[in-house]
């Protein structure tokens, strides 16, 4: 059985919104497993990651590249967008000139399916749905977790909005993508990103603690590879101590080993978190975290050590040292 089949993806035309730092690994494992005879169009404001795209993409057959989102919706049947916020959105759907409501057919000529796979707040969601049902098209939010080292290696996390209907059809998209054991229908359309909202505001209250931690092992003298290994079989195990601990040399795949380049930015992490709190606000539950979590975020998105940089960069905030003193 090769890949392709067993994947079982429909023969059709497939677009892909976003070749940043998610977008472009998802986008390879897509072309690896959509149908041979199938064609990939890619939209992309970086000229440069475009680039990259083409000459790294294998197999190399049957991708094109198209200027705007309109030209997309004007060719495609499936069209996945993986973009940073809830304005960028708005735009690639809307924008009266380029955007893909613009392009897309009559509904009865030809039904497109959109998959939203960005981190945004879920009102913007919500809207982009009325628009897209509203022309007669299908549309589901779909946003994903696994960072970049997922996204490589094809084994995100999905968290998918929408009807049962939707999920199934959307769900050997999201295997192509990610890890098929880790698809899960959310519930209603908006309760994939609520889902993710609220995973991300674990995830970055976890990264303080192991921040706080290992800069307390770091500050006593206590080797952070033996301090790591002991947590991660110990009560303190998550996945930020094991998988993406902020000490560089202590895990091999981290993104302390790239200095914290490139992955999730503190600004975009800050945004998530943002949301994830006024969703809690509109339900009203309790947070006794807020106040720090939001302070903390606000220093570390001015400290000239995060900008930019992966959010697990908060580890330098916190132990007030450099990039050049943060390994074993």
């Amino acid at each position: 059985m090769t890949d392709r089949q067993e994947w079982n993806l429909p023969a059709v035309t497939y677009g892909f919104i976003g070749i940043g730092v998610m977008g472009f690994p998802m986008a390879q494992n897509l072309r690896r497993r959509i149908p041979s005879s199938s064609k990939l169009i890619i939209c992309e404001i970086n000229k440069s990651a475009v680039d990259k795209f083409l000459c790294e993409t294998q197999p190399s057959e049957n991708i094109s590249v198209a200027s705007t989102p309109k030209e997309i919706a004007q060719q495609c049947d499936i069209i996945i967008t993986m973009v940073p916020k809830g304005p960028h959105v708005d735009e690639v759907f809307t924008e009266k000139s380029t955007g893909l409501l613009a392009g897309a057919p009559d509904s009865k000529t030809r039904q497109i399916l959109f998959m939203e796979c960005s981190t945004i707040d879920v009102a913007t969601s919500n809207r982009m749905n009325d628009l897209v049902t509203s022309a007669g098209h299908k549309f589901v939010d779909a946003p994903v977790s696994g960072g970049y080292n997922g996204a490589v290696a094809g084994t995100l996390t999905f968290m998918i909005g929408g009807s049962e209907e939707l999920y199934n059809e959307v769900r050997p998209l999201a295997e192509a993508m990610g890890k098929k054991e880790n698809i899960y229908h959310c519930g209603k359309q908006g309760a994939g990103l609520a889902t993710k909202q609220i995973n991300n505001y674990l995830g970055f209250v976890s990264m303080l603690g192991v921040s706080e931690a290992f800069n307390m092992g770091r500050l006593y003298g206590l080797n952070p590879k033996t301090l790591a290994s002991v947590v991660n079989v110990s009560t303190g195990h998550c996945y930020n101590s094991s998988k993406e601990n902020p000490v560089k040399g202590v895990t091999e795949t981290a993104s302390a080993s790239r200095d914290f380049k490139g992955g999730f930015s503190i600004e975009l992490c800050k945004g998530v978190v943002e949301m994830a709190l006024q969703l809690g606000e509109q339900v009203g539950a309790k947070s006794v975290l807020r106040d720090v979590v939001l302070n903390t975020l606000n220093e570390a998105a001015e400290d000239s050590r995060c900008k930019g940089q992966d959010y697990r960069s908060i580890y330098l905030h916190l132990a007030d040292i450099q990039q050049s003193e943060n390994h074993l």
